[in-house]
């Protein structure tokens, strides 16, 4: 990772696209092109918004559905579309895309359904403000050894780096053995194959150091929207201590608002929680103070023993499982939390049962002491243009 207060030479952002419709939303913030990082193809599962990339040998292809401009497979319930004719896909992307397309043309098989074989999977291409692009490369080993696995990573290499794949300019190309259908750096680690070991973007006036595993607002034009209308709803003063729980976001939420007394960040991703480490002391920001863990493990202790006086905000921002019960129960026992900021991605989903365990009176068999909280205030952030999902930002008091 660069040294805090060196200007690095590579800078960054993240990732994944969403489902498509006609257009733009009334009010929505359009995504700024080098923003969104989305793969070759779309692969719409039931009600995953995401969409996520799948790589298929042409040959392999069943006749291709005209009207969709894409393929079907009705007994997988899998439509693999392609990417040339999607509005909200930078050109970097699908640029990035057609040379994979031609590289695993190559001799091994692609690979949809593990025990079906193959090893080419998933690409996912991150592109920034300072024109840098990140491409992540997922491989399924199946039954290879070492040396026929360092034969494909020097292809890989040799074809983005020198070969018809050299004119996407890849700042970071990364590769991971992966017989999982998602894999932490921690779990199988990523390979840097060339370039730089991390990206960087802007955001707010400060520089955020992005790595392979890290998540980044796919829009950061609407993140900066969000996290300013975050910052507003917070009315954090001087003496406020911000609670940043589920801090992912390289910890952007916590680190543009450290005009604040102190900021405590707590995140499961152990890469995010160096990033966030990283963000801090290079913008000069000493009151931040980061927790790698489960929040569910790291939060309830440290709650436990709040005795400062000082008026303590919340803010989680948790993935679309929503928060564990113990942190709802954490949050509702510490007493000094009057006023909490909810960001949900998903809030019709499972978030809707934190909604309910937050407001609900207390409730000895659950375990669910403290006043409860009330909503207040619901504010939505179309931070995917051109699809149906939008960000939901709630303010709960008490």
């Amino acid at each position: 990772m660069p040294e805090p207060g060196v200007e690095p030479g590579h800078g960054s952002a993240a990732a994944t696209a969403t489902g498509l419709r006609a257009g733009p939303k009334p009010g929505s913030v359009e995504p700024r092109p080098r923003s969104l990082g989305v793969p070759f193809v779309l692969l719409l599962r039931g009600a995953d918004l995401r969409a996520e990339s799948r790589l298929e040998k042409t040959s392999e292809i069943p006749e291709c559905n005209q009207q969709h401009h894409g393929h079907r497979w009705p007994q997988r319930n899998i439509v693999c579309v392609k990417a040339s004719h999607v509005e909200n896909i930078p050109s970097k992307h699908k640029q990035v895309a057609q040379c994979y397309e031609e590289f695993i043309c190559l001799p091994l098989d692609s690979c949809i359904l593990f025990h079906e074989g193959g090893h080419w999977r998933e690409l996912v291409v991150c592109t920034t403000s300072c024109g840098h692009t990140m491409a992540i490369i997922t491989f399924h080993p199946q039954e290879l050894g070492q040396e026929a696995l360092a034969t494909q990573k020097a292809l890989l290499k040799e074809f983005f780096m020198c070969g018809p794949g050299a004119v996407c300019a890849l700042t970071s190309l990364y590769f991971q053995e992966s017989t999982m259908t998602r894999c932490s750096h921690k779990q199988s680690p990523f390979q840097l194959l060339h370039g730089a070991p991390h990206i960087f973007e802007e955001l707010l006036g400060l520089k955020f150091c992005i790595s392979p595993d890290a998540f980044f607002q796919a829009n950061p034009a609407g993140a900066e929207v969000l996290c300013q209308a975050v910052g507003e709803l917070c009315q954090a003063t001087g003496d406020t201590v911000l609670l940043d729980i589920c801090c992912g976001f390289l910890g952007t939420i916590g680190l543009s608002l450290a005009h604040v007394s102190k900021v405590i960040g707590v995140e499961v991703v152990e890469k995010a929680i160096e990033d966030a480490e990283w963000n801090a002391a290079f913008s000069g920001i000493s009151n931040c103070e980061f927790h790698s863990g489960k929040a569910e493990a790291v939060l309830p202790p440290l709650l436990a023993s709040w005795e400062d006086a000082q008026p303590l905000v919340a803010v989680v921002n948790p993935s679309r499982a929503g928060l564990h019960y113990r942190v709802v129960r954490a949050i509702r026992s510490c007493r000094s939390i009057c006023r909490l900021l909810y960001i949900s991605c998903k809030p019709e989903g499972e978030a809707m049962r934190n909604f309910l365990e937050l407001c609900c009176p207390p409730d000895p068999w659950k375990k669910l002491a403290g006043e409860p909280f009330a909503p207040v205030l619901a504010v939505p952030f179309d931070m995917f243009p051109h699809t149906v999902h939008c960000e939901l930002v709630l303010l709960f008091t008490r």
